[in-house]
């Protein structure tokens, strides 16, 4: 039997989810979560549990507290994991979530906006909690929830969050969308089918490369060979997705190391990727292998005032704001700041875009075995602003002006 979990912030959408699926007839319960972040949080926090009430379905409610502050995205993860608590305890086997077409909108244009190789949007479904995550309302238009909110008088909250222009996806939606939409009306509608065929259609290519894959690399536990001609013969989408299947299988990002390999010039090579994994091009071959265990990293450190004296690991630095032209502009980053190791998928922002921190250790000729030991600066919002003596972040808009900065000494 189906047990829907709802997920409801109080806003339009998500009112509109609950009522429909409870219209349906379908066993339903409420999630919530208060994220603490605009005084508003707590009347939306007892707004749904009196909508739960109303329905007369269960409440599931939780409270975010990051004492230290979050990011979007460690709030929408801790988010998440309450959902997956809730759908294991209580025996739900669907989540419900109101993403709708004009978010589909703004997500395919943000992934053209990062140069995403799988434009595809937001799926319709994927598995989550031993059940999985479902968005009814993806091929429908804001303006039609909005329509069937006023039809029968349903009552919801607005976030003001969301008329800031802070965030990248508010920035899409309030500045490129309306400008789209005046040229093309009917934009939501061709990008939403748009995206769900691209699904289709890398869905398709992923079953191709999985058995291209079963037919032509040695699969071991912690180790595959294949051979460079064979990869040649594929092209670069083919290849991106063998990359991206074999990445997940051995839990390390392989496709850049395969990409450089197979186009150096060189007969032989070695690619040193993260933790203790490393790609080997030798006699026709490109092989994956475990080279050692990965380092104990030091303990991760959080820095809320200046000046701070900091020791991680062996490495003994400073931070502090002075007037100068050179150094971090202080209100292009938000604290606090986290003191941590490379992780995997770390990437920095630099004036060319973003380059993975791996690969500019690589550059910087840093043994594997010194990297997680040496300190990363990140602050509130998730971005790298530092790699403590290799490399810092760019902020061209205020490259060389005077302004409060933080040194790194």
């Amino acid at each position: 039997m189906t047990r829907v979990l709802v997920a409801v912030s109080g806003g339009i959408d998500s009112v509109v989810l609950l009522d429909r699926v409870i219209r349906n007839g379908m066993e339903v319960g409420v999630a919530h979560v208060h994220h603490g972040l605009r005084p508003e949080s707590d009347e939306e926090y007892e707004f749904v549990r009196r909508l739960a009430d109303k329905y007369d379905v269960p409440f599931h409610g939780k409270r975010l507290a990051f004492p230290n502050g979050g990011s979007q995205a460690s709030y929408r993860t801790a988010r998440y994991a309450f959902f997956e608590q809730v759908m294991q305890k209580f025996d739900y086997t669907q989540l419900m979530t109101a993403h709708h077409a004009d978010d589909q909108l703004e997500t395919v244009l943000i992934q053209l906006q990062r140069n995403v190789v799988e434009v595809t949007g937001i799926p319709e479904r994927r598995p989550f909690a031993g059940g999985e995550l479902v968005r009814p309302l993806l091929s429908e238009p804001k303006r039609e929830l909005i329509a069937y909110a006023k039809r029968y008088g349903l009552e919801w909250r607005e976030d003001a969050s969301n008329a800031t222009t802070e965030y990248l996806r508010n920035q899409v939606r309030h500045q490129i969308v309306p400008q789209l939409l005046a040229s093309q009306p009917n934009l939501v509608q061709v990008v939403s089918e748009t995206a769900r065929h691209q699904r289709e259609l890398w869905r398709t290519r992923y079953r191709q490369m999985e058995n291209w894959i079963q037919d032509n690399v040695r699969l071991e536990m912690k180790a595959f060979h294949v051979k460079s001609d064979n990869l040649m013969c594929l092209n670069p989408v083919e290849r991106y997705t063998v990359g991206r299947l074999l990445s997940m299988r051995y839990g390390v990002e392989v496709g850049t190391a395969i990409d450089r390999l197979l186009t150096s010039a060189q007969g032989s090579g070695h690619f040193d990727l993260e933790g203790s994994w490393g790609l080997r091009k030798q006699d026709g071959l490109l092989s994956l292998q475990a080279t050692g265990q990965s380092l104990l990293a030091p303990h991760k450190q959080v820095v809320t005032t200046f000046p701070a004296h900091v020791v991680f690991g062996t490495s003994l630095f400073s931070l502090d704001v002075e007037d100068d032209t050179d150094g971090i502009p202080l209100e292009a980053i938000e604290l606090p700041l986290i003191i941590r190791s490379v992780e995997a998928g770390d990437a920095m922002k630099l004036s060319i875009g973003t380059k993975k921190v791996a690969r500019i250790f690589i550059d910087a000729k840093i043994p594997r075995e010194k990297r997680p030991f040496v300190p990363l600066i990140v602050d509130a919002t998730g971005r790298i602003i530092a790699i403590v003596g290799v490399r810092v972040s760019d902020f061209p808009d205020k490259s060389g002006a005077m302004c409060p900065r933080l040194m790194v000494k």
